[in-house]
C-alpha cells in the first residue's frame, strides 16, 4: 500500500485534478477524462494506471456503478493538507461579507446571528456558529438590585456585550446600601478575571479578605456563583439547512436524516464546534466527524476572538466533496471580519 508521504508527483497531479474534478461535477471521473479535460501529458493508459495505485493506496475508490472514480476520505484529506489551490476572494465578495456584518455590529447577538446567514449565503451550505461562551468571558460589571426585602436581581455585564439577568431569593432581608457595598468590593476585586475563574481559589481568597467587612458578603458569593452556574447554555446558531438537499449526493433521504438529526441535537453540535484548535480554518472529512454520525460530511470551522482571545467558533456543513478551495478563505475571512467587530463592541462596552 503506497504511503501519504511518498506520492510522487505524477500521481499527486492525478489525485488533485480527480479530486477538483468529481468537486465540480459530482460524477466519477475517467482515465480519458482527465487526459481530454487536463494537460499532464499523459497517456489516457498512463492515467489508468496511476490511478489504479492511486485506489490500491487508498486515495481513490470505484463506485459499483461506474468505470470512474472518486477521492476516499483519504483522498481528500491529502488533497486539504497538501494539494488544495485555495480561491482568493474577490473585492467585491470582501466587500459584501463586512457589509453584510458591519451594520449589525451594534448587538452581539444580530451580529452573530447575521453570520450564519452570510455563510449560508456564501458558500451554499448549511452554517452552524457557536456563540461566545459564557463562561470564557471576562468579568467587565455586576451589579446588585434590591427587587424586594429578600429578592435581588443580579446584573453580570461581560467583555462580549452580554447583560446576563438573574434574579435570587436570599434567605435574610438585605438593604439596599449593604447590596451597593457589596457590588463595589466584587467589582473592585473581581474586574478583568474570567467567568469561568470565579468559583477557583480567587473567590475563597476574596470571601476571606472581605467577609469580615460585610456580614452578607458570603451570601452574595454564593449568589454570584449561582447566577453563572443557572446560566443558560452557550447558544448554536444554524441556518440554511435545507440547503443541503441542492447537493446531490442528499436525494437520497437515507443519507440526508443523519445530517438533520445531527442539526437538530444542538449538544453534540456544541461539543463539535467547541473542540476547535488553533486558529485558521480546521477541515473534519466523513469519518473524523463520528460523534455526530456525519459520515458522509466535512465540517469546516474556524474560531473568532475578541481582543486577541478565541471566544467562539464559525463553520459550515457539507458533503465530503465540498468545494474546500472556495469554501476555507470564506471560512477564515469571516471570522476575522467577527473578531473585528466583536473588539469593537467590547471596546465600547468598557467605557
Amino acid at each position: 500500500m503506497a504511503s501519504r508521504n511518498k506520492l510522487d508527483e505524477r500521481k499527486k497531479s492525478i489525485l488533485k485534478v480527480v479530486t477538483d474534478d468529481y468537486i465540480a461535477s459530482a460524477e466519477p471521473v475517467g482515465s480519458r477524462t482527465i487526459a481530454r479535460r487536463y494537460n499532464l501529458g499523459l497517456s489516457p493508459a498512463t492515467i489508468r494506471n496511476e490511478m489504479a495505485d492511486l485506489e490500491e493506496g487508498g486515495y481513490l475508490e470505484q463506485p459499483h456503478t461506474s468505470a470512474g472514480r472518486i477521492p476516499s476520505e483519504v483522498g481528500y484529506r491529502y488533497y486539504v493538507d497538501a494539494l488544495i489551490s485555495l480561491q482568493k476572494l474577490t473585492h467585491q465578495e470582501v466587500e459584501n461579507i463586512y457589509k453584510e456584518m458591519e451594520g449589525y455590529h451594534r448587538e452581539i447577538e444580530s451580529i452573530i446571528h447575521q453570520t450564519s446567514k452570510i455563510l449560508v449565503q456564501m458558500t451554499k451550505y448549511p452554517s452552524v456558529v457557536l456563540s461566545p461562551q459564557f463562561k470564557t468571558a471576562i468579568f467587565r460589571h455586576i451589579q446588585l438590585v434590591k427587587l424586594s426585602a429578600t429578592t435581588v436581581l443580579v446584573l453580570i455585564v461581560t467583555d462580549t456585550g452580554y447583560v446576563e439577568n438573574k434574579m435570587i431569593e436570599l434567605q435574610t432581608e438585605v438593604s439596599t446600601e449593604e447590596l451597593d457595598r457589596i457590588s463595589e468590593l466584587l467589582n473592585k476585586k473581581l474586574r478583568g478575571i474570567s467567568l469561568k475563574d470565579l468559583q477557583s481559589t480567587l473567590l475563597n481568597d476574596i470571601r476571606s479578605e472581605l467577609v469580615l467587612h460585610d456580614q452578607f458578603f458570603n451570601e452574595s458569593v454564593k449568589l454570584l456563583i449561582k447566577a453563572i452556574a443557572n446560566r443558560t447554555s452557550d447558544r448554536v446558531y444554524i441556518d440554511g439547512a435545507l440547503k443541503i438537499l441542492e447537493q446531490p449526493e442528499f436525494s437520497d433521504l437515507q443519507k440526508f436524516k443523519p445530517l438533520m438529526n445531527a442539526l437538530e441535537e444542538e449538544d453534540r453540535l456544541y461539543k463539535l464546534l467547541s473542540r476547535n484548535p488553533g486558529r485558521g480554518a480546521q477541515v473534519k472529512i466523513g469519518h473524523e466527524n463520528d460523534e455526530l454520525g456525519l459520515n458522509d460530511c466535512s465540517v469546516i470551522t474556524s474560531s473568532y476572538e475578541i481582543a486577541g482571545r478565541t471566544v467562539g467558533v464559525i463553520g459550515v456543513l457539507g458533503p465530503t466533496r465540498m468545494d474546500y478551495a472556495k469554501v476555507v478563505p470564506i471560512v477564515e475571512y469571516t471570522s476575522s471580519i467577527l473578531s473585528e467587530l466583536l473588539t469593537m463592541i467590547s471596546k465600547r462596552t468598557s467605557r
